[in-house]
């Protein structure tokens, strides 16, 4: 997934100079798929700030997109006493490329310190730092999702916390945890149980379970037919209806119904088929359709002869 957005991003450099370090690094990866490499040298120019890039602004990017910048810095020498300030040339010299070596190595704890704010935003934060503020908001992360899944799950978090025990939590909860789009039903509960001279069919809406309160009840209808939706998934979902949903509510998983499907039969055939008001007709011999069992037309051609 991350290798089709880089294809889509065009290779040119984009515009950097004058950006603080932390802010180029956002720019060049968000506009053009790039990563950039530093150098600090003296500049009057505000520290950690880009004062040259190569490739040049609108210049075409090579393969590993890669942007080399210039990083202003100020020399750590003249922070030091003026013993050493006030040193020969060549001794000053090797001293401020010694301490340069410093400066090089801390770059990136200053740009860090700028930029701290984004470590605490599932947005902003690096991918390696998902399941460390999955920690803090005691959500932990599957390896399978991807980064956006994990980055969406993070984000609202607190407001599956906010509904949490609501029909609109529970169905935030089955989209983003399981991938399942379902309705919520308050107040219904799909099994009546056998009732004499009304309705009762064995294995359709009749079941063995306690007595139920309706207004405690609440059905979880899926999109799916029922041999259609995997056994991992099914879990799923009966684990995370049982997570969310209140203590005392009780809950049905309801599939898409099937209508059955009958065999085109155009006669009565006994043993054979024999559905009433489906392919039986009571009447004369007129608009009767052809003959398709072949055993009947056996049997009409022996007579005839």
């Amino acid at each position: 997934m991350a290798e089709q957005k880089l294809e889509l991003l065009p290779p040119i450099a984009p515009p950097l100079i004058g950006l603080p370090i932390g802010q180029a690094r956002r720019v060049a990866k968000k506009r053009a798929g790039a990563t950039i490499e530093i150098k600090l040298v003296e500049s009057e120019g505000p520290a950690l700030t880009v004062v040259r890039q190569f490739p040049e602004e609108g210049d075409e990017l090579n393969d590993k997109r890669i942007i080399k910048l210039e990083i202003a810095t100020r020399p750590w020498i003249q922070y030091l006493p003026g013993i050493y300030q006030d040193a020969d040339e060549e001794n000053a010299d090797f001293l401020q490329r010694f301490l340069l070596i410093s400066q090089q190595l801390t770059s990136g704890i200053e740009e860090r310190l700028e930029f701290l704010h984004e470590f605490f935003s599932p947005r902003t934060t690096p991918e390696k730092f998902l399941p460390w503020l999955g920690s803090w908001l005691a959500m932990p992360l599957l390896e399978g999702w991807d980064e956006e899944k994990r980055r969406e799950i993070l984000q609202r978090t607190p407001e599956l916390y906010r509904l949490r025990g609501t029909a609109k939590g529970l169905k935030l909860a089955l989209r983003l945890f399981a991938d399942v789009k379902a309705e919520i039903k308050e107040g219904e509960w799909p099994y009546p149980g056998m009732v004499i001279g009304k309705s009762s069919t064995i294995g359709i809406d009749t079941t063995l379970s306690p007595p139920v309160f309706i207004s405690q009840c609440f059905s979880v209808l899926l999109p799916d037919k029922k041999n259609e939706v995997p056994r991992e998934k099914l879990r799923t979902v009966h684990a995370l209806v049982e997570t969310e949903k209140p203590a005392h509510a009780h809950y049905a998983v309801v599939f898409e119904k099937t209508e059955p499907v009958y065999e085109a039969v155009p006669f009565l055939h006994i043993g054979k088929a024999a559905r009433i008001g489906v392919d039986t007709r009571i009447g004369g011999t007129e608009d009767i359709p052809p003959v398709l069992d072949e055993e009947l037309q056996q049997l009409k051609q022996g007579r005839r002869n």
